[in-house]
């Protein structure tokens, strides 16, 4: 195919934009190979170097795999999870992402993916939720400093459980930022043991909840406790955001 000349202010990126125009619109599909490195510099106009950063960049997203040496130019990827992971990631890094924008999302995806366990899960899958719980438990009653990690546990455990791909990527990059907010919502808690105590048992109503294959009543449990571990600390404003989707569940 045929690229148009560009110009030379944020050349790589303008190569790129075009190359990822034409994935998406099916003109190159996965397995298809792009021109050589000499005629991609002919088409667009560009340097040599500039070819190479696009190709940097691309190769980087997934876009495009290359080869040093290989005469046939760089081959058209099919999309894949872990590309996606690498865009969800760096959107996660955003900090113009507002706390309850955080907390709705996080809503979203884990109560929806325990509704999906409760429905999908295999055996295994929930010996695999228990193990994960019996630790979230021992975290809590130690109370000390382990239950974040614990927690991502028991959630990638029920996320593993929905078997949707999606859900287990999306909810992998959440727990990242969560853990954030997690620490912080802690670091003001009188009472640390009787938050993490409450906090498990949701958890056990949530697994409870799996175990009986009830997929709304462990949507359920999970968006209440995440509203009940951050009552306390949202406005008036957040607390009605994350009531709507309560009212959905």
């Amino acid at each position: 195919m045929e690229f148009q000349t560009i110009g030379r202010q944020s050349a790589h990126e303008a190569i790129v934009e075009q190359i990822e125009r034409a994935v998406d619109d099916g003109r190159l599909r996965p397995g298809d190979r792009l021109p050589s490195e000499r005629r991609l510099m002919e088409q667009f106009g560009v340097s040599r170097p500039t070819v190479r950063e696009a190709m940097r960049v691309l190769q980087a997203t997934g876009v495009v795999a290359a080869h040093p040496g290989d005469p046939r130019g760089p081959e058209i990827l099919a999309y894949s999870p872990a590309v996606f992971e690498k865009s969800l990631t760096r959107l996660a890094g955003v900090d113009t992402m507002s706390r309850v924008e955080i907390l709705q999302f996080r809503i979203v995806i884990e109560a929806n993916g325990s509704l999906l366990a409760a429905h999908n899960r295999t055996d295994d899958d929930l010996r695999d939720i228990r193990a994960a719980h019996r630790e979230l438990r021992a975290a809590a009653d130690r109370a000390d400093g382990g239950f974040g990690a614990a927690a991502d546990s028991f959630q990638a455990a029920i996320r593993r459980a929905s078997h949707n791909q999606l859900v287990a990527v999306t909810g992998g990059v959440l727990a990242g930022v969560v853990r954030t907010l997690i620490d912080r919502r802690l670091a003001d808690e009188p009472d640390v043991r009787r938050r993490l105590r409450a906090s498990e048992g949701y958890a056990t109503a949530v697994l409870d909840a799996i175990a009986d294959r009830d997929g709304r009543a462990a949507a359920r449990e999970v968006t209440l406790g995440i509203r009940a571990y951050y009552a306390g600390h949202l406005d008036p404003a957040e607390r009605n955001q994350l009531a709507l989707l309560a009212e959905e569940t």
